[in-house]
């Protein structure tokens, strides 16, 4: 059975005029969404007006169609068809895109004589994404526009408006009524604003007439909030951040369906972020933009969607391109990191991860971060890191075969052999030639190792461990094991691109690994059930 949301709304309430039934909250959802709509050369950018009716059989007449999701294509229709939506007029249409701004907004007038502005949110443009980032550190050129746009409406027809807008939409409502002047604030009856980011400052003048809703699991919409403004939080048919969706609202009659609290674990990231963001001063958020922006641009996209239409080229130009940005950048993704950090220590989730279990999982990460910092260096640093390693782990071992009960020629066997392993890693660590030459072998002869440790553990616990446990422990040693081989063999096989991407696939491994181990830990530490 599918959700009810804003299609089914209109579906149900369309053939009920707004005098008969007067505005509501889930109405104004869907004129906030009425604006991703493309109407260009449809729908006029001056007082000249046009239906809902007649834009609709313009647009599917036009190529428009073609740069819109079928669910908009949906709401247009229903809208077009409905007693309450279809003789509503349209105006001041504009639509601007270039390399720095992305913004668009409508003006439509509902026959109940309730005008109505609706600001676009976030496009697909790289450039669109890119001003979401920059409300954090400067006043946008869509905010800009945006003010200019209503200051300039407000003065020319002396109407009384509302506004609303999804996600960055919501935000270029809420800036344009904050900074107008006091005499035209009077023309504004309400602000809509459907998880959207807020402002840095406090919304000024118009606390009373802005109403935001936010979902269940909303991270956008919880940026810069103002604390002096409840939310309505929605309920959604989509997981986590997919909640951003505005058809993904369920509704119930003429209102949203509504909860008191919102999702827990979307509370620890907007902690995290808004933390984050509140330790980077200005610079250091633009430093990052633009840094990151920069590496998507490289790849050659103009838009979020294209990434990765250059396969590994494109991604290989954007990594290479991150990997040369800036020290601030760099500095301000390390704090990101310990923010995390100390939040995972506050949840007290740090005995979950450190045990022996995990250690696997962040060596992988660490790896990965040293392929992505110093790639050309990498094997020198995979033998350095493993030299460390061994030295800890033949330390550990010469100690517990000392103190074993072992008879006294197994006892000096094992712990020659230990001594030989520990003398091995401490001179080629102190010696830099001696590292550069032997780093691939001792990489490979450990991921062979590796490879050898999680076989013998598959065969000795083989039902303990549970058949899913078995095939990753199995396919690991493969990998290893032909990973080791290539590199002792032929150790240039791995190009400085290869290099990069295997940073980025050992870290997002390592990061599998440690959730792995998360689950292990619940089920472990899982009380017993009360009879």
């Amino acid at each position: 059975m599918d959700t009810n949301n804003i299609l089914s709304y209109i579906k149900w309430r369309g053939d009920i005029s707004l005098s008969a039934r007067s505005f509501d909250e889930v109405d104004a959802l869907v004129i906030a969404t009425f604006s991703y709509i493309h109407l260009d050369g449809i729908v006029p950018d001056s007082n000249k007006e046009i239906s809902i009716k007649e834009a609709a059989e313009k647009y599917f007449n036009s190529s428009n169609q073609h740069l819109d999701h079928y669910k908009y294509q949906d709401l247009l229709k229903l809208m077009a068809n409905s007693v309450r939506f279809g003789d509503a007029k349209l105006s001041y249409f504009v639509d601007v895109l270039t390399d720095r701004i992305q913004f668009s907004a409508i003006k439509i007038s509902l026959d109940n004589d309730t005008n109505f502005i609706s600001f676009r949110g976030t496009d697909d443009s790289l450039v669109g994404w890119k001003e979401d980032f920059e409300i954090s550190f400067r006043t946008t050129g869509a905010q800009k526009y945006a003010l200019k746009y209503l200051t300039n409406i407000l003065k020319t027809t002396k109407q009384v408006y509302s506004l609303a807008g999804h996600s960055k939409g919501g935000n270029l409502a809420e800036y344009a009524a904050v900074n107008l002047p006091d005499d035209l604030k009077k023309q504004i009856k309400t602000i809509c604003t459907f998880d959207s980011p807020g402002l840095s400052t406090q919304v000024d003048g118009v606390t009373n007439k802005l109403k935001r809703y936010v979902p269940e699991f909303s991270i956008i919409g919880r940026l810069f909030e103002p604390e002096n403004i409840t939310p309505t939080i929605l309920v959604s048919d989509r997981p986590k951040l997919a909640q951003h969706d505005p058809m993904s609202w369920e509704v119930s009659g003429s209102h949203f369906i509504t909860r008191a609290h919102r999702n827990p674990t979307s509370k620890i990231y907007n902690q995290i972020i808004n933390q984050w963001i509140g330790e980077a001063n200005l610079q250091e958020r633009e430093a990052l933009t633009n840094d990151l922006f920069n590496a998507f641009a490289a790849s050659g996209a103009t838009k979020i969607t294209e990434l990765n239409k250059n396969g590994f080229g494109g991604f290989g130009a954007i990594l290479f391109s991150l990997t040369n940005s800036s020290r601030r950048t760099r500095f301000v993704l390390g704090s990101l990191w310990e923010t995390i950090w100390r939040s995972i220590k506050a949840t007290h989730l740090e005995k979950l991860f450190i045990n022996p279990n995990s250690i696997i999982g962040w060596v992988l990460i660490i790896l990965g971060i040293v392929n992505l910092m110093i790639p050309d260096y990498a094997y020198r640093a995979f033998g350095g890191i493993v030299g460390v390693f061994c030295i800890g782990w033949s330390g550990y071992h010469i100690v517990t075969a000392a103190n074993s009960h072992l008879v006294p020629k197994s006892k000096r066997f094992f712990i020659i052999t230990y001594l030989i392993v520990f003398g091995l890693a401490v001179a080629i660590i102190s010696n830099n030639r001696l590292l550069a030459f032997l780093a691939h072998y001792v990489l490979g002869i450990f991921l062979i190792g590796f490879a050898y440790v999680r076989l013998r553990n598959v065969i000795v616990k083989n039902k303990k461990n549970g058949i899913f446990k078995n095939i990753i422990d199995v396919v690991e040693s493969l990998i290893a094991f032909a990973a080791g081989i290539i590199v002792i063999v032929n150790p240039n096989y791995f190009s400085r691109q290869a290099v990069i991407i295997l940073g980025i696939l050992l870290i997002i491994y390592g990061l599998f690994q440690l959730i792995m181990e998360l689950f292990r830990q619940r089920r472990l530490k899982m009380p017993p059930k009360h009879h």
